[in-house]
């Protein structure tokens, strides 16, 4: 090799190396490596059979998602990153401690939505506008934000189920609806279905004053059955729990637990951790028939 391609050669190595060794070049390779540690976890997390012990560790990985988002808080990756991680919490605990589970949603529901209006600016001024102005966000928003927008919706909604206490809360309702069903027109296929459990939920849980719809519920949890194969016990779960429940229906209830308890766990790896949620939550739900009927 000629004594001046040599050089060169060694000099970007050289820049290359010091690039690497400042703050800046750390930041970038720290950067990628935790983002590839993240989801790594999340994958192994959702893999595993053992809710319990997800639970146990969750805590610590949000404290280390939460000082990564610090270093960079216009991070829209960590930031989704973030948003699942506390979405999942929450509903690893929301039935043993519903108060925590709903700040937990809170903090996923605010990093959702910080994701989606660093995306997209013109997203941030329509959150706080009044519904009819707010409607102006199908017309902001690209098909590429469609992870952003399922995660954004997901975590608003898990925040207002727990807060049916607060006006306020159930008068975003509309909102999260509205970005839900903009995901559900582009892909209805995400997490297996996840959209359509969604609307399945809230339209059985609210009452028809104020939009619920239990024919249009069984509609979205009979899609979301046929989207997952059967092989998501959560969706029988939350049909019993919420459909069933509604339309006052026992035979239906257990009917429905009982098939969430027929799924093998492992049934699809991806679902493993929530189905093995969900089967805990249905022998509970089990147990408290009476008491709903």
């Amino acid at each position: 090799m000629p004594r001046l391609a040599v050089n060169r050669s060694r000099a970007f190595t050289v820049l290359l190396v010091a690039a690497l060794t400042s703050s800046a070049g750390c930041g970038l390779l720290q950067k990628a490596a935790m983002g590839s540690l993240m989801e790594d976890m999340a994958i192994a997390a959702n893999k595993q059979e053992d809710a319990e012990l997800v639970a146990q560790a969750m805590p610590t990985f949000l404290l280390i998602v939460d000082g990564l988002i610090e270093g960079n808080p216009n991070d829209t990756d960590r930031l989704i990153d973030a948003s699942k991680a506390y979405l999942s919490y929450g509903a690893l605990i929301e039935l043993s401690a519903p108060d925590r589970a709903r700040l937990m949603y809170r903090r996923g529901k605010d990093y959702g939505l910080r994701a989606l209006s660093q995306k997209r600016r013109a997203v941030r001024p329509l959150l706080a506008a009044p519904f009819s102005q707010f409607t102006e966000i199908t017309a902001v928003l690209r098909p590429e934000d469609i992870d952003l927008v399922f995660w954004a919706a997901s975590g608003w909604g898990a925040w207002i189920s727990l807060s049916t206490d607060s006006m306020a809360a159930l008068a975003d309702l509309p909102r999260v609806i509205l970005l839900m069903e903009w995901v559900i027109e582009r892909d209805e296929t995400i997490l297996f279905g996840s959209p359509h459990l969604f609307l399945g939920m809230y339209y059985a849980a609210l009452p028809p004053i104020l939009g619920g719809k239990p024919e249009r519920s069984r509609e979205h949890f009979e899609r979301a059955i046929e989207l997952s194969d059967g092989k998501s016990s959560m969706v029988y779960v939350q049909m019993a729990r919420y459909y069933a429940k509604q339309i006052y229906d026992r035979e239906l209830y257990i009917s429905l637990l009982r098939r969430a308890l027929d799924v093998p766990v492992d049934a699809v790896a991806e679902l493993t951790l929530q189905n093995a949620a969900a089967r805990e939550l249905a022998h509970t739900l089990l147990d408290d028939t009476d008491a709903f009927f």
